[in-house]
């Protein structure tokens, strides 16, 4: 005892690190259980200081805890260098899809190149239901007199628009991409496919409220939706069900905003040193779901976007330098992921009658 009536402040901060540890513990299946450590030897405390940022505290309810931090418009240009750490029943449960297809996004665009269609993928594997009349400009035309899309340099007022939804990397996008105030961003840190639209997750302001992912989407209309989502989902199932709930995600857009041009973004790769180490968050896990994602692409409605060619080194991991914490990207290189979307934006070609249908497709990655 005597050692520790020395440094009474030693033993103050032992005892407040228990403490901490204690009400970490007792609310994991609570109001933290959607902290998720980076490693199995992240401290349990963790919990509290990650609650602490995401304004959630021991005595939080459920319903307070699902309020948002992001999702209007464009934020001021802060100097910071990283942003955030990465960590069922839907508001109303779309029907389950057909059989979803298993084969990868190189193989659909081979198969579909040997076929004479471009890289169009998912034509006729049931993924989405058909056009319905009043569904965009080009609804009841007949197709060949339809003008079709393809991916191309945009100006930065085509994003006025634009809706982005998405988790931590997302608010990054959102606080230092550079995008103007009229841009739409929907994002909270930790959001996965499992809770977009869940009833509770009321993680949108807007007008002084907090509202769900229905409620805004049915509020106001959008020309185009991003959706970037998936690392935090790596720990949790396989990717056919991660995959199945991605796909229910953006069947419920398209359903809530059936005007809107849906960009799936390719979940971004981690750094080299978290991808030899972890053996959850890697870039083999990554790719594989990313296979899956690019498989939605029509080429019309859905366009697959791939800025992990901007990113990553010769080996695909996350560039040396990028990245603070192997997972989110450095303030100013949020500007190449912009840049990227200015370049890939879905822009009016020629009318297929004129027979240029090959270039109109779904994906890109450079």
């Amino acid at each position: 005892m005597g050692f520790w009536n020395k440094c009474p402040l030693l033993s103050l901060v032992l005892a407040g690190g228990l403490m901490i540890t204690a009400v970490s513990w007792i609310n994991r299946n609570g109001v933290y259980r959607e902290y998720k450590g980076e490693t199995v030897m992240t401290p349990v405390l963790g919990a509290f200081f990650w609650g602490i940022r995401e304004g959630v505290y021991p005595w939080t309810s459920t319903a307070q805890e699902a309020l948002a931090v992001g999702g209007v418009s464009q934020a001021g240009q802060e100097t910071g260098e990283a942003v955030g750490q990465s960590g069922e029943e839907s508001v109303q449960k779309p029907p389950d899809f057909e059989e979803v297809c298993q084969e990868t996004a190189g193989e659909t665009q081979a198969r579909l190149e040997g076929e004479g269609k471009g890289a169009s993928a998912a034509q006729g594997n049931g993924d989405f239901p058909p056009v319905q009349e009043g569904q965009g400009e080009a609804a009841g035309q007949d197709r060949e007199e339809q003008a079709v899309l393809a991916l191309g340099p945009v100006e930065e007022s085509y994003f006025d628009d634009a809706l982005f939804i998405g988790d931590s990397r997302t608010q990054g996008l959102y606080e230092y991409g550079g995008f103007g105030e009229q841009v739409t961003f929907y994002c909270k840190t930790s959001l996965t496919v499992y809770d977009l639209f869940k009833k509770e997750k009321a993680f949108i302001k807007e007008d002084g409220r907090n509202i769900t992912l229905k409620e805004a989407l049915g509020a106001r209309s959008f020309q185009k939706i991003y959706l970037m989502i998936g690392i935090n989902e790596m720990g949790t199932g396989t990717a056919d069900t991660f995959f199945g709930e991605y796909q229910k995600v953006v069947r419920e857009i398209m359903r809530l905003q059936p005007d809107a041009v849906i960009f799936v973004q390719a979940i971004m790769h981690v750094g080299a040193q978290k991808n030899a180490s972890d053996p959850v968050f890697n870039n083999t896990n990554i790719k594989e779901r990313n296979e899956k994602i690019a498989t939605l692409a029509d080429g019309k409605t859905v366009f697959f976007l791939d800025v992990n060619g901007r990113l990553c080194d010769e080996n695909g991991n996350l560039s040396e330098g990028f990245s603070n914490d192997q997972v989110h990207l450095k303030a100013k290189y949020y500007k190449i992921w912009k840049q990227f979307l200015m370049e890939n934006g879905a822009v009016e070609a020629k009318p297929v009658s004129e027979g240029i249908a090959a270039d109109a497709n779904g994906f890109m990655e450079k």
